[in-house]
């Protein structure tokens, strides 16, 4: 008896990776959640558990007294490549995935990662001093052994950002369709311009399940922009009924958040 019960869990063990695969990487659907009612998506599935009870989980608010200035962190090494890239409706968001072998690398601490996807959230998920801006983009890097780091930027409403409007047709073309994929062709990763040495830096969490945590994060400190008619379009092209896409600010739990700022003095933000 004891051996068909030992038999028995295995089986259903393995039953429930077919069916939820473990996985760290972020969720490529909305079927299974959304923004209506973000604090319960740790109750969704048990591999989403980090969404509930993770004690690293992002974004937080980028709060100038919880800031420690360093100068020691170094600028972003960052050598990307143009690659073939296809824009991909999630239905939580809008996601430009470059080809397997992704578009290039960005090296932190000696650790190369591989830039695979970007994609953006409106409004801002990450803070500053509590302010929240209209939009911020993500750019999604993997090591080969499976951590992730990302870079993200943070957009106000103004003058039109010119990666956006390189797109703009592909996102039109998106717009009012079911269409979910769309190829793009070559996509250079350095025409997306961030502008400034300075950043944030501090470990968090995808901010979509499962809420994956150990994540490097670099927010860049300068906030850019785009136009209202470049910020609605990410949002009519979504195949969801939300208003936005952005989880809401995590508890910082003690952690870290470093500003690296150049020991030369610069005009830049």
């Amino acid at each position: 008896m004891a051996n068909i019960s030992i038999h028995f869990l295995f089986f259903t063990f393995f039953i429930s990776l077919l069916i939820f695969p473990i996985s760290s990487q972020e969720v490529e659907n909305e079927k299974d959640f959304d923004y209506n009612n973000p604090t319960r998506w740790g109750e969704i599935h048990p591999e989403w558990k980090s969404c509930g009870n993770g004690t690293m989980q992002s974004p937080i608010d980028l709060l100038d007294e919880r800031v420690s200035i360093v100068s020691h962190l170094g600028g972003l090494k960052r050598n990307y490549k143009p690659s073939n890239a296809t824009l991909k409706n999630r239905g939580h968001d809008m996601m430009l995935e470059w080809n397997s072998s992704g578009a290039g690398t960005l090296e932190i601490n000696g650790i190369k990662y591989v830039l695979k996807q970007c994609h953006w959230h409106s409004p801002t998920e990450h803070t500053v001093n509590g302010d929240r801006y209209a939009l911020e983009l993500h750019m999604v890097h993997e090591s080969k052994d499976g951590k992730y780091a990302v870079v993200g930027i943070m957009y106000k409403i103004g003058r039109p950002d010119s990666f956006l409007t390189s797109l703009t047709d592909k996102l039109v073309s998106v717009a009012g369709t079911k269409e979910e994929n769309t190829a793009v062709g070559i996509v250079n990763p350095k025409d997306i311009k961030i502008g400034s040495r300075k950043y944030y830096r501090y470990i968090g969490s995808l901010t979509v399940p499962p809420c994956s945590e150990n994540v490097l994060w670099t927010m860049v400190k300068k906030v850019r922009t785009a136009t209202k008619e470049q910020v609605r379009l990410l949002r009519v092209a979504v195949h969801d009924e939300s208003d936005t896409n952005a989880r809401p600010i995590q508890k910082t739990n003690g952690r870290k958040v470093q500003l690296y700022r150049p020991d030369v003095e610069s005009n830049d933000d």
